[in-house]
């Protein structure tokens, strides 16, 4: 045996042998999962020794959904998501100005004005004020909505004769650009090239490693100007050369059919790749944000009744990307948070289903799914339909969820539990850079349904919590299952791929309260330690 991992609790997620204390590992696989004694038995001359001292061993964790690129990119720039008041954020953009050291746009990510004194978004003239001559591109934290200054829209040329695009709003007195609105933001520069994006990229899945991930689901082309291309041949050299410390399945973001013809024609297909890089899903987007009150649904807001969301495509026009997907065996999944978003996207599905004869079977997945009525949950169990969770966007949406969308639709949303209950197959991720992609903040979140303070007292909707073993499914069983490589990863069992995620205790063993602030010992991927700032 090349290794052998003893004195730990192994906490498998396999229904036939859910718990052992050792572990063998060969040619990056687990060949055994037992007692201690029977584990040393297979011990050689070669084999090395790794005593747990009684951690916690659970299966290489996975994120279901994030921006591992894009991460990398907002850690280069200008931080605002530590902004707890207005004011303290107008100081931050005004220091981020000052101490610029290079040329051309500010940009900034990360503020959200539903967590300050003044709930209110900043404005063009406010950003006027602090920066006349330097073009300022802040985006809120959901990515939805970017503020600019009257420099960045000079540069841009963008007037009041602008054109809105389809799928879009924006607000020029004010600054304010939604949804695919944002793209007049954004010049085509060219794409940056490989090597930056391999630089970037190992920065980001660092990240994920340390964090405690060995797999991440990672929606990256098109990041700040990366072609596909660009970004797989980044991927693939990474992995060439043994520099990869997590796995990665790419979501793959083709919002029109001539990307995604261009893609195929370039040699790429579904599932494609190895045990580091591999091709997933395609992902597309049916509305933006609650927070910047772009979900779609079926009601006015709220808080808002003039708006009842920006859906990005009509019915139709979904329902032609989703067939084509289909055409081309690969499953889809799209981004929709509202409840008429979310109903778009299954009937997208359906008509899928429909056209394209023996496709039945794909994965495909709603991410986020966040507003649902009683009828949509039902109709996603109905439908096999994959969902992909992010438990840890109740910690702030729990706060302002009702004033959205009012009492009735919020005691149906958020429905993790009830969806699990159904059978239908729930994964967790982080959307980072949305969230932090630490899935003890998931777990967290999950098993308490409280913000990061413990409120409230009996948590939100509190029917809706899971266990912590059903949480963990999300981040294991269910995570590979959702795109097929459920005899890969996601358990601790003979023959599958040697990935640990090590923690000083058991979940399970912990007040609940007591999850958040767990850190990993180590990240094994393959049996190796690639990487983990907490050895």
């Amino acid at each position: 045996m090349d290794r052998i991992f003893y004195n730990g609790n192994f906490v498998t997620m396999d229904e036939d042998n859910p718990t052992a204390q050792a572990v063998a590992v060969q040619d990056g696989k687990f060949a055994f999962v037992g007692g201690n004694e029977a584990a040393l038995k297979l011990r050689t001359d070669a084999t090395e020794l790794v005593d747990l001292r009684g951690a916690t061993a659970y299966p290489g964790l996975i994120d279901s959904h994030l921006h591992i690129l894009n991460l990398a990119v907002t850690n280069r720039e200008l931080i605002l998501g530590d902004c707890r008041t207005r004011q303290g954020f107008f100081e931050t953009v005004k220091a981020g100005v000052a101490n610029a050291k290079m040329e051309g746009i500010i940009d900034g990510r990360g503020f959200n004005e539903d967590l300050w004194d003044e709930k209110k978004l900043p404005m063009r003239e406010e950003l006027d004020a602090i920066a006349p001559n330097r073009a300022l591109r802040l985006t809120r934290v959901c990515g939805h909505l970017a503020v600019a200054n009257s420099k960045l829209l000079e540069e841009m040329g963008i007037d009041e004769n602008t054109k809105v695009p389809e799928g879009g709003d924006m607000n020029l007195k004010k600054g304010w650009f939604m949804e695919n609105a944002l793209n007049l933001l954004y010049r085509d520069e060219g794409d940056p090239g490989v090597e930056l994006c391999k630089e970037l990229l190992c920065e980001g899945m660092a990240v994920a490693a340390d964090a405690g991930l060995t797999t991440i689901y990672s929606d990256d082309f098109g990041t700040y100007g990366y072609s596909f291309a660009t970004v797989a041949q980044a991927y693939r050299e990474l992995d060439a050369e043994g520099k990869m410390p997590v796995r990665v399945v790419q979501q793959c973001a083709f919002p029109d059919k001539e990307g995604f013809d261009a893609f195929f024609s370039a040699g790429f297909a579904y599932f494609q790749g190895d045990d580091f890089y591999r091709i997933g899903p395609r992902k597309l987007y049916a509305d933006g944000s609650l927070g910047a009150r772009t979900a779609w649904l079926t009601i006015p807001y709220a808080d808002a009744p003039e708006k009842s969301g920006v859906p990005i495509y009509t019915q139709d026009e979904l329902n032609a990307l989703a067939a084509d997907s289909h055409r081309r065996k690969m499953p889809f999944i799209v981004h929709a948070i509202g409840d008429k978003a979310v109903e778009s996207v299954l009937s997208a599905v359906e008509y899928a289903r429909q056209a394209v004869p023996d496709t039945e079977n794909l994965p495909d997945g709603v991410v986020h799914c966040q507003i649902t009525s009683e009828h949509t949950l039902k109709r996603i169990a109905e439908l096999g339909v994959q969902v992909y969770a992010q438990p840890v966007f109740a910690e702030y949406d729990l706060h302002i969820c009702r004033d959205r969308v009012g009492e009735r639709l919020e005691a149906t949303s958020y429905n993790w539990k009830t969806l699990m209950d159904y059978g239908v197959n729930l994964s967790s991720g982080s959307d980072c850079p949305v969230e932090s992609l630490s899935p003890a903040g998931n777990l967290y979140c999950a098993v308490t349904r409280k913000d990061y303070d413990g409120c409230p007292e009996n948590g939100w909707l509190p029917e809706q919590k899971l266990s912590v073993h059903q949480a963990l499914l999300g981040h294991t069983v269910n995570a590979a299952k959702a795109v097929g490589l459920q005899g890969k990863i996601g358990c601790i069992k003979a023959g599958l791929l040697a990935d640990l995620s090590v923690f000083p205790k058991d979940f399970a063993s912990l007040a609940p309260e007591e999850i958040l602030h767990q850190q990993p010992i180590m990240t094994l991927v393959s049996g190796n330690c690639r990487r983990s700032k907490h050895q």
